[in-house]
């Protein structure tokens, strides 16, 4: 048996496990792969350099691994678009609690995609203290997933920014946050994690957005709800784990309601959504990130009620 194949049957037997496969400790791996290009060497300073190397290191992992922005939702490009929803629904926000703490590494990365879509919606709303404890909450959920140094000098940009009232620089900061916690998850080779770190960020926007809009509706904002290929993604993405963790009582739930959200946004094909039908996808997609934040026992089976208060 070759390394390659020696190393895939290590981590399909980790998978058998909740507490196994995400265990709340740092990961045991290290790798780094920089690309020495020409367009590198065009680095107007050190930190510059820096930041280019850190990108094309990222983008040739992706690719090494098959995702790329054709087939994998960039969380980049998904959160600016939460800029069009509002008044902004703060008291959904103040319902997830920074300092939740889980028995695995898959409900701490969706839950960290979460609180960036949180921490963008709060810069919207020129939250900046918010947005502060935000930034201090992301990075110790960075440590919890192994990659905190990854993210020292994003949180200290954030900081910055929101002592100075930067709201544009906060947004772009939070976005880029994901991202690089994303990329480290990569070039460790732990691309489930980040996939699950996009997913929390994507559902608690979506989350957040169709209540805006049930809040508040109009036939344009409840049409930039419907993403098929974003939730098709996302389904497929958790339909292809491994068997016993797809059939877990946390995973096969978020699938159903997942594929329940999107069959409801399917019906409104060719028209925006109505109000009846935008209440619904908020009340699924409530469902879904409930589900997320849930306790649940080594063997992903629910044991207690959401850690944070259901919607009203």
């Amino acid at each position: 048996m070759n390394l390659k194949k020696a190393a895939k049957k290590s981590r399909t037997a980790e998978l058998l496990d909740f507490q196994t496969v995400f265990p709340n400790s740092a990961i045991p791996l290290s790798a780094a792969f920089l690309l020495l290009a020409s367009p590198l060497l065009n680095a107007q300073t050190p930190a510059q350099l820096e930041q280019m190397l850190e990108e094309s290191s990222g983008q040739h992992i992706r690719e090494e691994l098959g995702v790329n922005p054709i087939t994998a939702p960039a969380i980049r490009n998904l959160l600016p678009q939460l800029e069009q929803f509002r008044p902004i629904p703060l008291e959904l926000i103040a319902q997830n609690k920074t300092d939740l703490s889980f028995s695995n590494r898959m409900q701490t990365a969706i839950h960290f995609g979460t609180m960036v879509a949180d921490g963008f919606m709060l810069a919207l709303a020129e939250r900046s203290s918010d947005v502060e404890t935000i930034g201090k909450a992301l990075l110790r959920q960075a440590h919890n997933l192994g990659v905190g140094d990854r993210l020292n000098r994003r949180s200290k940009s954030l900081l910055e920014k929101s002592s100075r009232g930067d709201w544009q620089g906060m947004r772009e900061e939070l976005v880029q946050t994901q991202a690089d916690v994303e990329d480290a998850m990569m070039e460790l080779h732990d691309e489930e994690i980040a996939h699950f770190i996009s997913l929390g960020g994507w559902l608690r926007g979506f989350q957040l957005a169709a209540t805006s809009t049930a809040q508040n509706y109009h036939p344009n904002r409840a049409q930039a709800l419907v993403n098929d290929p974003v939730m098709e993604y996302f389904i497929e993405r958790l339909s292809t784990i491994h068997p016993r963790m797809r059939t877990t009582e946390l995973v096969s739930g978020l699938i159903t309601k997942l594929s329940a959200l999107r069959e409801t946004c399917r019906q409104t094909e060719g028209r925006s959504p109505s109000k009846e039908e935008v209440e619904k996808m908020r009340s699924l997609s409530s469902e879904a990130f409930l589900l997320c934040v849930s306790p649940v026992d080594k063997e992903g089976k629910i044991i207690g009620p959401p850690m944070i208060n259901s919607p009203k």
